[in-house]
C-alpha cells in the first residue's frame, strides 16, 4: 500500500512510502501486525523516510484486557523540518511509537463511552440529541485533521506577509455529506513554542470561562456552555455546545458553537465550529448530522520535551469563507484579517498560560 503519515502541524512534513503489511496470528489470543517499505522495489527519489520493520503485537487476555507492545524504525531525512519543531520530530513525540499508543488508546475510549451510554437507554427508532452531536463533532474532527495535515492534496503556501515566515495558507472548499458547497474557505495554520506544560494550556484553552481571554471574536460576550457530553475518563475530554450571548441583552444568542476537547499522554485537541441555529435544532430533534455543514478551526497542543513541563508546540488553525479566494489566489483583505487572528490568539494564549518568570525561555 502507499501511506503518508502526518504529524499535527502543517510546518512538519508528511512522511511517505510504500510498504508490505502482514497480519498474522502468532499463538492463541497473539497477534502481530508488521509494516516494512518496498523502496528497494519501488525506488522512488523524492521519498526521505523509509519504514523499517515497526508494528505491533498484541496479547488479549481472559479479563478482556491487551496488552500491546508498539515498535517504531524508521529511517528518514528531517533536513526540512523548521527549527520551532525539530525537537517534536527527533524526539519521537510526532512519529513515535508513544504517539500510536496514545491515539489507539484514545480511540478505544471514546467507542467505550459511546457504547456504555447505549447500553444505559433503550433502543430508539431515532437517534437521541446526544448520539448526533456526538456524530457531527466526529465529522468536525476528521475534517480538522485533513485541515492541519501537509499532504499532496494540501499544498500548504507560506502567507505572503513579512514576519509570517511560519504561517501557512490553504483554500478548502466547505460541503455537506450531499455535496453541496456553501464556497472556498480560507485556512491559516502555524506553529509556536510556548514555554508551558501542554495541560496547562488544554485546561485554559477547553475552558469556556477563560475563552474570552483569547477568543478575539467572543471579547465583551458573554460565553456559555449550554451542554457537555464527556466521552474520555480525563476531565476535560467532552463534546460542548457554546453560546455566546450579548452582554448588553443575555436573552440573545450571538452564535452557537460546538467543541470538542480532548487529551491523551502525548497530545490535546482543542476544536471547534460555529453552527447555526437551525442546523443545530435540526440536529438535536434527530435530523441528519451529516447535512450539518461544518468549518472547524482550534488547536493541537503537544509536548516539547520529554515530560511536556518544560513548554509544548501549539498549533494553531482557522478558516473563514471568502467567495472571492481560489486555490492560486488568496484575497489580500481575507489573510491580513486571519494573520492578526492568529497572530492576536497566539499573544494572548501565551499571555493566559506562561508564568512571567518563564516568559524569556
Amino acid at each position: 500500500m502507499a501511506v503518508e503519515f502526518h504529524a499535527p502541524s502543517p510546518l512538519v512534513p508528511n512522511r511517505e512510502c510504500y510498504l508490505a503489511r502482514y497480519s498474522r496470528c502468532l499463538s492463541n489470543n497473539v497477534w502481530g501486525v508488521v509494516d516494512v517499505s518496498l523502496e528497494s522495489l519501488f525506488p522512488n527519489p523524492l521519498i526521505r523516510y523509509q519504514r523499517r520493520p515497526s508494528g505491533c503485537l498484541i496479547e488479549q487476555f481472559q479479563s478482556r484486557l491487551c496488552k500491546v507492545i508498539w515498535v517504531e524504525h524508521s529511517e528518514v531525512d528531517n533536513s526540512s523540518v523548521p527549527e520551532v519543531c525539530q525537537h517534536f520530530v527527533t524526539s519521537g513525540h510526532a512519529y513515535g511509537a508513544k504517539q500510536w499508543l496514545s491515539t489507539l488508546v484514545r480511540q478505544h475510549e471514546r467507542l467505550t463511552y459511546i457504547m456504555v451510554r447505549n447500553d444505559r437507554r433503550p433502543q430508539q427508532l431515532v437517534p437521541t440529541g446526544e448520539e448526533n452531536l456526538l456524530t457531527l463533532a466526529d465529522r468536525m474532527m476528521r475534517s480538522f485533521w485533513r485541515n492541519l495535515s501537509a499532504s499532496r492534496k494540501n499544498q500548504w503556501m507560506t502567507v505572503p506577509l513579512s514576519g509570517a515566515e511560519n504561517i501557512e495558507a490553504i483554500i478548502r472548499f466547505v460541503k455537506d455529506k450531499e455535496g453541496r458547497r456553501p464556497g472556498p474557505a480560507l485556512v491559516m495554520a502555524t506553529t509556536i513554542r510556548i514555554p508551558a506544560s501542554s495541560r496547562r494550556i488544554f485546561d485554559f484553552l477547553q475552558d469556556e470561562n477563560s475563552r474570552n481571554k483569547w477568543d478575539i471574536l467572543t471579547h465583551g460576550h458573554i460565553v456559555q456552555q449550554t451542554r457537555s457530553i464527556s466521552n474520555g475518563c480525563v476531565p476535560g475530554n467532552r463534546v460542548s455546545v457554546l453560546e455566546v450571548k450579548s452582554a448588553e441583552d443575555p436573552d440573545r444568542t450571538i452564535k452557537t458553537l460546538l467543541q470538542e476537547s480532548f487529551t491523551t499522554s502525548d497530545s490535546s485537541y482543542v476544536t471547534f465550529t460555529p453552527v447555526e441555529a437551525s442546523s443545530f435544532s435540526m440536529t438535536l430533534n434527530g435530523g441528519d448530522p451529516d447535512n450539518v455543514p461544518v468549518m472547524p478551526s482550534g488547536f493541537s497542543i503537544s509536548p516539547d520535551g520529554p515530560t511536556g513541563d518544560e513548554g509544548s508546540l501549539v498549533t494553531i488553525v482557522f478558516q473563514i469563507l471568502d467567495g472571492t479566494a481560489s486555490p492560486m489566489h488568496f484575497p489580500s483583505h481575507s489573510v491580513g484579517t486571519m494573520y492578526k487572528l492568529i497572530t492576536e490568539t497566539a499573544k494572548s494564549i501565551t499571555a493566559g498560560t506562561v508564568d512571567p518568570d518563564n516568559m524569556g525561555r
